[in-house]
């Protein structure tokens, strides 16, 4: 995971160290040449304030952060003419041209986005919905799609679980909820309408919750039991559509079961097993 990536994803800093974060990212190459000075003085902090920040990202000091900030600037050269994930396509263009800059918009993303995953957090989660009595998961727009087929994965391999498309019957099972349940939260931005709701009733009823969201998004929401965030290089509004949030989102929920089904394996399988004589589409039997 490269330094800005870990600045992004940080989850204990301060206010003051989440500006000096914006400061050092804002300034790019240019920090090559400044002094811990100056750059206290730009982000108007404290030479105190950078090395307690560098302390947090893992780092001895300002000159072991500008060495990792010269080997990610150096990483990003190293790649393909980037594409603007909020318009990667103007009108007119055609297929030939198109094509190329989606598979592009693909990997950027898929690789925003496994920089992002934090492993631990992963397998918290996956350990939380694994052992839950029922999962329910919390959603909305366009996220209901890869949420629901989350939801379906999981009741195919045996665990129960729930994906209400309506904001009242999600407050309503919020209300209905107790401990053995596991919420599982997808909000890309951290602004759905109904997470600020719902978040305290479920910490009253000692419910955990997972967020799947960016990292301005775990951000907004303190104190859960997982946070997994994804790449934050999508406009929350100044975009064709959501292909990056989408894809980020989906590619989280597949890793996310894989891990659920890997700690579970032999139930999971057999229970597979077990439902086929019931699930199996006509005219597929073998033999």
């Amino acid at each position: 995971m490269d330094i800005e990536t870990r600045m992004r994803q940080a989850q204990n800093l301060t206010p003051t160290e989440q500006q000096l974060t914006h400061t050092i990212i804002a300034m790019g190459e240019r920090i090559r040449s400044t002094s811990i000075k100056e750059l206290a003085h730009a982000s108007t902090t404290s030479i105190a304030s950078i090395h307690r920040l560098c302390k947090k990202l893992g780092l001895t000091g300002f000159k072991e952060l500008k060495v990792e900030l010269a080997r990610s600037a150096a990483a990003r050269l190293e790649r393909p003419e980037p594409v603007d994930i909020n318009f990667p396509f103007m009108g007119g263009e055609k297929a030939a041209a198109i094509a190329p800059r989606m598979e592009l918009l693909y990997e950027t993303t898929l690789e925003a986005t496994r920089e992002a995953l934090d492993a631990g957090a992963l397998d918290r989660a996956a350990t939380l919905l694994a052992d839950a009595e029922v999962v329910d998961i919390y959603t909305q727009s366009h996220n209901l799609y890869p949420a629901q087929m989350f939801c379906d994965r999981l009741l195919s391999i045996g665990h129960a679980a729930t994906c209400h498309e309506g904001v009242e019957r999600q407050m309503r099972t919020a209300m209905a909820s107790g401990p053995g349940r596991v919420r599982l939260a997808i909000s890309y931005s951290g602004l759905a309408q109904n997470l600020s709701v719902t978040l305290p009733l479920l910490a009253e009823r000692s419910v955990p919750t997972i967020l799947v969201g960016t990292p301005r998004s775990a951000r907004r929401h303190p104190g859960l039991a997982a946070y997994l965030c994804v790449g934050d290089g999508e406009s929350l509004q100044n975009r064709l559509t959501q292909f990056a949030s989408h894809l980020s989102v989906q590619y989280t929920l597949d890793v996310l079961f894989s891990c659920v089904f890997s700690r579970t394996f032999d139930d999971s399988y057999a229970f597979l097993v077990k439902s086929l004589p019931y699930t199996r589409l006509p005219g597929t039997d073998e033999g």
